[in-house]
């Protein structure tokens, strides 16, 4: 792999520009992004953008949307939160597999925990997928380097997780 020049794109709410390092292989000559785990791909706003939104989504499932707190477009908004909810059904499988096998020893599920259902509301699914992704994050971070982790990190690895088990990165379809 050999850098093959850069771009530029916004990262909302920041005002600055970002430059984006291409990288190509010499083998097959393909090109790919490096984007820093702040950036989701195909996307102008930060992950941190996403991570106010699903949990004021969680901590106000009815008032969420009149929250001045709110700095993307309502459609947007509505847009991401049923992608991810879409995404989270997917995903909890893979999750649960992937805690049992860090901590066989530990049950993922509770007795009240079943597979969601598609009527199950956005809330419940998006709460499963965090509360599951933090279990599992916590879980590789003790295994990976006995550090605490950092919640705003807790995006980006699910970010990665979700590419990596499924194929599909967070909110790209």
């Amino acid at each position: 792999m050999v850098r093959w020049g850069y771009y530029t794109r916004f990262a909302l709410p920041l005002k600055e520009v970002i430059r984006i390092q291409r990288i190509r292989c010499n083998s097959c000559g393909r090109t790919t992004n490096v984007l820093p785990s702040f950036l989701l791909a195909y996307r102008s706003y930060t992950v941190k953008t996403l991570k106010d939104l699903v949990a004021l989504f969680i901590a106000h499932p009815h008032a969420w949307s009149k929250s001045p707190e709110i700095i993307v477009d309502m459609s947007t908004a509505y847009r991401w939160l049923r992608t991810l909810k879409q995404q989270a059904s997917e995903a909890l499988p893979a999750i649960r597999k992937a805690l049992l096998d860090l901590a066989p020893e530990h049950p993922v599920m509770a007795p009240s925990d079943t597979q969601p259902e598609p009527a199950t509301s956005s809330r419940v699914i998006l709460e499963h997928l965090l509360t599951l992704t933090e279990r599992l994050f916590k879980a590789a971070v003790r295994l990976a380097e006995n550090n605490d982790p950092h919640t705003d990190d807790l995006y980006c690895f699910l970010n990665h997780f979700l590419a990596h088990q499924t194929g599909k990165a967070l909110l790209v379809r």
